[in-house]
Formats: structure tokens, C-alpha cells, sequence
């Protein structure tokens, strides 16, 4: 018979990557040869944790991922989290900085070759560990529209926004109830303002809320505002 660890991995993979307890001992339970020990869940919970470095039981592989700020008992598989896709017109060794360079001829429309010019970065995508997993747990699926975009490796893409934006002048915190997973277009509208946010139209998964202050805080900062 499998080991426990084996059929827990097997079941999150089969759950697309993240799941809350409840999911994940139905799954194991149907994976594993029965009849099941009555313990079985306490045993699931403690070979998660066990293989946890979120965990204080943590002393085996670093498997498993506990999604803080929603809830207790949500659970992923590392191996699942991806950084998002860099799209083929970044340079190599980009830093998202503005660089300016040799030729500075910036109305080269057209040009079949055209020189180096003034590059900057109108946006910037904060992928944190937080909301690559957040990602996860909504399939990469644009929470507005449920759009799920899946590139040519068959690797799936949405965009993660921080509502109320980190850094200055914003000064928003990383946290899940601040997170919302868009496709692109609804990012774009949302860091330009061009929608409000209205959370009864926001699809939810596994317990994962918007808060509704930061909701307001872009609808009254953000919404609107000329740029």
C-alpha cells in the first residue's frame, strides 16, 4: 500500500494543487484501499503538517503550503506554484526600470529595425508568494469574468492585483483578503480606475473573501482617478 504521504500528494493533484481539509480526506479516501482507519483524518493532518515548513510539526520534505488569511485547513502542493509567465517582448536581465539608451529617438513608428530607444514600464505585475498561491486556488480564473487563459505549454495565466496597491503612496498590505485574481484586461481596468469593484459580483472559492474596506478604498482612491 502507498504510503500516506504518496496518496495526500496524489489527492491535492488531483484537486488542481489546493484544497481545504474536508476535500483533501475525501479524496485520500478515495484513493486509499479501504477499509480506512478511523483515524484517518487526524492522520492526513498530521502527515501535512509533518511535511509543512508553515507548520511548528514540520519535520520531514517541505511538501505542503498553508494559504494564510483564509481560514484554517486550506492546504497546497508546493510543487504546484508557478511564477507567472514572462512574455516574449522582455529583455533579458530586465530590472523594470526605466532605461534610457544610446538612441533616444522615440518616434521610430514603423521601423523594420529599429534602434534602441527610451524603454518604461507603464505597469508592474507584484507576483508575491501569497498571490501566486492565491492564483492556485482559484485555477487561474479571473474572479470578474472567469476568464482562464492556457498558453501554448499548456500552462494557465491570470494576473494577481492588490486591490488597495503595495508600496507608496497606497501603502496596501500583502494579505488574501486584499488579493484578486483578474485576467488581463480586468487588471488594466482596475489599475487604471476604469471600474468600480462591487464584492457581490466578485466569485469566491474555498472561502476566500474581499474585504469590503479595501473594495471601498479602490472605489473611492483608485476609480476615477486621472492618469
Amino acid at each position: 500500500m502507498a504510503k500516506w504521504v504518496e496518496d495526500i500528494i496524489a489527492a491535492l493533484a488531483n484537486l488542481n494543487g489546493i484544497a481545504p481539509l474536508a476535500d483533501i480526506y475525501q479524496e485520500v479516501r478515495k484513493i486509499r484501499s479501504s477499509p480506512h482507519p478511523e483515524s484517518l483524518t487526524a492522520i492526513v493532518r498530521g502527515t501535512i503538517e509533518d511535511h509543512s515548513s508553515d507548520s511548528a510539526r514540520y519535520k520531514g520534505k517541505d511538501l505542503f503550503f498553508s494559504v494564510k488569511g483564509l481560514g484554517s485547513g486550506v492546504w497546497g502542493l508546493r510543487s504546484f506554484v508557478t511564477e507567472t509567465p514572462e512574455a516574449s517582448d522582455i529583455d533579458e536581465g530586465s530590472d523594470n526600470e526605466n532605461k534610457v539608451a544610446d538612441n533616444q529617438n522615440l518616434h521610430a513608428i514603423g521601423n523594420q529595425a529599429p534602434g534602441r530607444t527610451l524603454q518604461k514600464t507603464y505597469r508592474i505585475l507584484r507576483d508575491t508568494h501569497l498571490a501566486c498561491q492565491i492564483k492556485l486556488l482559484h485555477n487561474h480564473r479571473c474572479q470578474l469574468c472567469d476568464t482562464s487563459i492556457v498558453l501554448v505549454n499548456k500552462k494557465s495565466y491570470s494576473e494577481a492585483h492588490h486591490i488597495k496597491p503595495l508600496g507608496r503612496p497606497h501603502n496596501g498590505p500583502d494579505i488574501a483578503n486584499n488579493i484578486i485574481v483578474l485576467c488581463p484586461n480586468h487588471h488594466v481596468m482596475l489599475d487604471y480606475g476604469v471600474i468600480k469593484l462591487d464584492n457581490s459580483k466578485i466569485r469566491i472559492n474555498i472561502g476566500h473573501s474581499i474585504s469590503e474596506e479595501f473594495i471601498e478604498y479602490h472605489n473611492e482612491n483608485i476609480f476615477g482617478a486621472s492618469y
